[in-house]
């Protein structure tokens, strides 16, 4: 007797909740990790070194990061079982890792919020900012995902710091903590400065017509 098979994953198709099936790079078992990245600055650094330098070993991420060596180990399990990472390689007889690329979005009462790689480098950064735990822990992902892209056009002269207070409910101080890190930690404005408009007393009175072009998005 002949068996037949169908090679489901070298097919691309779409359902009601699944897009693209077919072509995840192995099985994704790990979803809460998704989660974790979000909670747990260790694990987010980790993928993010991984990511950075295209590929990694165990032995080296080992020397560049503060956790143990137990605890590097059980992250490239889970970051691999959640389809995070994938092993290219082997470096005498050392698995080599790479990063995948990865946007989970969340849809909530018409609200979307994606969640990336990006947005993932700058939350694994909170123990050394104050201000980005401040905003998660007490606003929220929503929140921080709508700030941090304010403040890339912050940058660009499209929005003033009031502006990004009053879209996204921050107080002015807590508004100019986060703009101030997040102008650092991606290297926003000019070398020697940081954002134009830098203090809460320098927030912007007259918002114009851009606030409104925000609020209508």
């Amino acid at each position: 007797m002949v068996s037949s098979f169908v090679t489901l994953h070298k097919m691309s198709y779409d359902t009601e909740h699944v897009r693209n099936a077919g072509g995840t790079p192995g099985m994704i078992t790990g979803i809460p990790t998704f989660a974790e990245l979000l909670e747990n600055p260790s694990l987010a650094s980790l993928y993010t070194s991984i990511r950075r330098s295209a590929t990694a070993t165990g032995p080296e991420l080992v020397e560049s990061t503060a956790v143990s060596k137990k605890t590097v180990y059980d992250y490239l399990r889970k970051l691999e079982q959640a389809g995070l990472i994938s092993k290219v390689g082997d470096d005498g007889g050392t698995t080599v890792y790479t990063a995948e690329e990865f946007e989970l979005t969340v849809t909530v009462r018409e609200t979307e919020v994606s969640i990336t790689p990006e947005l993932i480098e700058v939350i694994g950064q909170k123990d050394q900012y104050p201000a980005i735990e401040r905003v998660l822990e007490e606003h929220g992902i929503v929140t921080f995902a709508l700030a941090y892209d304010l403040v890339k056009a912050h940058n660009k002269g499209d929005v003033t710091i009031r502006q990004i207070a009053s879209l996204t409910d921050l107080s002015p101080g807590t508004t100019y903590d986060l703009v101030e890190a997040l102008y650092s930690i991606l290297n926003l404005g000019d070398d020697e400065s940081g954002p134009t408009t830098y203090t809460p007393d320098d927030f912007d009175e007259d918002e114009g017509d851009l606030l409104g072009k925000y609020t209508d998005q």
